[in-house]
């Protein structure tokens, strides 16, 4: 079976990251209908929390099973010179404290956790195993079409919860743009972490900020992703600005 997979992801990687994905959102809904609406009066986002979490174990243990745990960067790297890199999106996230934030002490440590669990499931399967599979399309294409899954994902979860679509459309849009500044990143850091924990913040503060913030200021970010995700890839060493042949991630 890890044979046939390995296989179809070098044939096609994008029809394998896109059964991924499509995968991650049945196992995410099945598992929103069994427990989603749970909910504790020392945890609120119980359910969300659980459901999350189910979905980073499903993530990790296949990355493990497929013997993808490094290449996909799954493992930790001690912090260098290449974490200066998310200073840009820290001060992103910060913009969206201006008007503080909301919440009880309890509520702000249930929604802190629940995201952190929503940050590792989505980083380990956007940035990790689907930018893994992708990373012989080269560093730019990769992170192009790790950023459309990304996005796409977004209009699937949509179309289960019955979200308006204008507001889906406007989602879609900024989460590619965001997937696709991430992806970009994560060419420079070699592992996830440092992007869960930003992507876990970014959640936070925008869930627990007392409102959403002005649709111009949201368009201004997703281009700053897109332009601070190219000049990134820009950057990578020349050794990594081709395809891969050998290995499905180039670094």
């Amino acid at each position: 079976m890890r044979g046939r997979i390995e296989h179809w992801a070098r044939r096609t990687p994008i029809g394998v990251a896109a059964g991924l994905t499509l995968a991650w959102h049945v196992v995410l809904f099945a598992l929103a209908d069994l427990v989603g609406g749970l909910s504790a009066s020392w945890f609120p986002d119980l359910g969300p929390a659980l459901v999350n979490a189910g979905t980073a174990a499903g993530v990790l243990v296949l990355a493990a099973w497929m013997g993808w745990w490094r290449r996909a960067a799954l493992g930790w790297r001690s912090p260098d010179r290449s974490w200066w890199w998310c200073l840009p999106i820290v001060a992103v996230i910060l913009s969206y404290t201006a008007p503080g934030l909301t919440g009880s002490v309890t509520v702000l440590i249930s929604t802190a956790v629940t995201m952190l669990a929503v940050g590792v499931a989505e980083e380990s399967l956007s940035r990790g195993v689907n930018q893994h599979v992708l990373a012989r399309l080269g560093p730019t294409r990769a992170a192009v079409w790790v950023g459309v899954l990304f996005g796409l994902g977004h209009a699937l979860s949509a179309l289960w919860f019955g979200r308006p679509w204008d507001d889906t459309v406007a989602q879609v849009i900024s989460t590619t743009a965001y997937g696709f500044g991430l992806a970009a990143m994560r060419w420079h850091l070699g592992t996830i972490w440092p992007l869960v924990v930003l992507h876990a913040s970014d959640n936070f503060v925008q869930l627990r900020s007392p409102g959403a913030a002005p649709l111009w200021w949201q368009a201004v970010i997703a281009l700053l992703f897109v332009v601070y995700g190219w000049w990134l890839i820009r950057r990578l060493p020349e050794r990594l600005s081709l395809p891969v042949s050998s290995d499905l991630d180039p670094r």
